[in-house]
């Protein structure tokens, strides 16, 4: 799973990013190159299964986060270059991350609304770039061939058009599970899950009007103070929960950033559990048990044949697997099985 942070220059991308994958990078000097690290995603029912367990190791999920070239509009071959270089960074990640800035800090008066507009405008463009370069090969296809290898399209990139030139990102349209099949290999960047984080000033939260921005942008929104977090984060664990309780904090951004990005994905966990190991697995909602054991190895999902689950909650309270096992809380579920967040499964399989 990968998160790309983007926006404009200097509104506080990388300060971001150091604060959520522990990375030590240089602040407010542009570049022209993505930074990438992992980010370990901290889960309290993972730390209790490994206590009860006392496993050989304990291994939590993990996310990707890409702090994509900050985005600085401007004309000619350079602006050109460099709004290319950020379209083509943005493409390659499963969710982008807005910071937008909400404090001066020597850039000038912020422009929380304006800087929402301007970058959802350049997604906009290039996604229609992409409509129209389509339309106009399935019109010579269709002219050559008298038929079309995907007939869904032409109708569905009319949408497509229509949608865009009005300047509405892809993301709001209801589509189909086979529309978004047939879309899948185009990396649409107004169809990606979208969340805005509100960069502002210590003791100068967003504005109303700033939330009701982002909000009308039909993203996850965060309001953080990224300045303020990186200090906590040199902080030793304890001074850091003492200063978030006098900020009036309630956790630290790394993990409303983690929340929200599993929410923009529709992303969850389930657990497998041993011995040897005690790992927590990303699986999307909706994911039948299958697919959940395709996401541990591929033979699992190729070989499947039962997955015996116990929910988190029942494991707990009855104290261990064989207790909840004698209870009737562990059962053994088929193929048709959805998958719920805090599942602890073990696949059964042959290949």
């Amino acid at each position: 799973m990968q998160v790309g942070l983007i926006g404009l220059k200097f509104a506080g991308k990388t300060t971001l990013f150091n604060v959520i994958t522990g990375a030590r990078l240089p602040t407010g000097q542009g570049g022209v190159d993505p930074h990438r690290a992992m980010g370990t995603v901290p889960d309290p029912r993972l730390d209790t299964l490994a206590a009860m367990y006392k496993p050989r190791r304990t291994v939590h999920a993990q996310i990707e986060w890409v702090d994509v070239p900050g985005f600085n509009p401007g004309p000619g071959l350079d602006g050109a270059r460099e709004a290319t270089r950020f379209l083509e960074h943005a493409r390659r990640v499963d969710a982008l991350a807005q910071v937008v800035r909400c404090y001066d800090g020597g850039y000038g008066d912020p422009d929380p609304a304006g800087e929402l507009t301007t970058v959802s405008l350049e997604l906009i463009l290039a996604d229609l770039q992409v409509v129209d370069k389509r339309l106009d090969r399935l019109q010579r296809e269709q002219k050559l061939k008298g038929k079309l290898e995907q007939p869904l399209e032409p109708a569905l990139f009319e949408r497509f058009k229509r949608q865009l030139e009005s300047e509405r990102p892809l993301r709001e349209l209801a589509l189909t599970a086979d529309e978004r099949r047939a879309v899948a290999g185009y990396a649409f960047l107004t169809l990606k899950p979208l969340i805005v984080v509100l960069n502002h000033a210590e003791g100068g939260p967003p504005s109303a009007d700033d939330l009701a921005a982002a909000r009308a942008a039909g993203a996850e929104v965060v309001a953080l103070c990224a300045a303020v977090e990186a200090e906590l984060a040199e902080l030793a664990p304890e001074e850091a929960r003492e200063f978030l309780a006098d900020l009036g904090v309630t956790e630290p951004a790394a993990h409303r950033m983690i929340r929200a990005s599993y929410a923009a994905l529709d992303q969850h966990s389930f657990f497998t559990v041993g011995p040897d190991e005690c790992r927590a697995w990303t699986v999307r909602r909706g994911a039948l048990a299958p697919a959940a054991a395709g996401i541990i190895h591929t033979d699992l999902e190729r070989g499947f044949i039962r997955a015996e689950v116990c929910a988190f909650a029942d494991l707990i309270a009855a104290g261990g697997h064989a207790a909840a096992k004698a209870a009737g809380k562990v059962r053994l579920e088929g193929k048709g099985y959805e998958v719920r967040d805090g599942d602890i499964i073990e696949i059964r399989f042959n290949v």
